[in-house]
């Protein structure tokens, strides 16, 4: 009788040691992927790619470390807090996109305008720029625009470039506008006074000072 219920004891023991284990084991895993979740929200450039590889990848390192009685709670809580987080990203993903390249078409007119000289970057940036700001003019709000195969093709392009397994500009782009920042200066600088003014892109010509010349000739 005493061997029976030190032997219930015993078990007891080890079911409550054994919850405590699971528990907290998934309980880390829950709060890993809370913050990561927390992170995507708050990227600098917005990606819709690496926003669903961080889910998949909370997604499965839960699924596959989680183990024990607390796995099937640990799910359901798991389940909600990766719903709310990629309903909320897919929310705010599209504006802070729109946002975005009304930003990266204007500083491209002032590039292509002023430090590059360089009349298509100038012309596509301006482009950019007056159909997304026509558009939602037209048709009332950004949202509508959301559905234009346009959009789509817009959102594609800006994936591809932000987000790939080669790169990740959302890491990278401060050093990469840094070394091309540096790039322009060097260009401006020292690059036209070695090979001189004529390139083979079409640059803005200095007419003023060709009319000079002229007369001074």
């Amino acid at each position: 009788m005493l061997f029976s219920g030190n032997f219930v004891q015993v078990y007891k023991n080890f079911i409550l040691s054994n919850e405590y284990l699971s528990s907290k084991l998934c309980e880390g895993l829950y709060t890993r992927c809370e913050d990561k979740m927390d992170q995507l929200q708050v990227l600098k450039l917005p990606s819709m790619a690496k926003f669903n590889a961080g889910f998949l990848q909370c997604n499965q390192s839960f699924d596959r470390e989680c183990v024990g009685p607390s796995k099937a709670n640990y799910e359901q809580r798991m389940m909600k807090m990766l719903g709310k987080s990629r309903s909320l990203f897919i929310k705010e993903y599209n504006q802070r996109l729109f946002n975005w390249l009304v930003i990266f078409s204007l500083v491209m007119v002032v590039i292509g305008r002023f430090i590059i000289k360089f009349i298509l970057i100038e012309m596509g940036a301006w482009i950019l720029f007056i159909f997304l700001e026509t558009y939602t003019r037209l048709f009332w709000s950004a949202e509508s625009l959301y559905y234009n195969p346009v959009w789509h093709f817009i959102v594609a392009t800006w994936e591809t470039l932000v987000y790939s397994p080669i790169i990740d500009l959302d890491r990278w782009a401060v050093p990469i506008c840094f070394m091309f920042a540096i790039f322009i200066l060097y260009w401006r600088c020292y690059g036209k006074r070695k090979h001189g003014s004529r390139g083979l892109l079409p640059l803005y010509n200095n007419s003023r000072g060709t009319s000079n010349r002229l007369r001074s000739d």
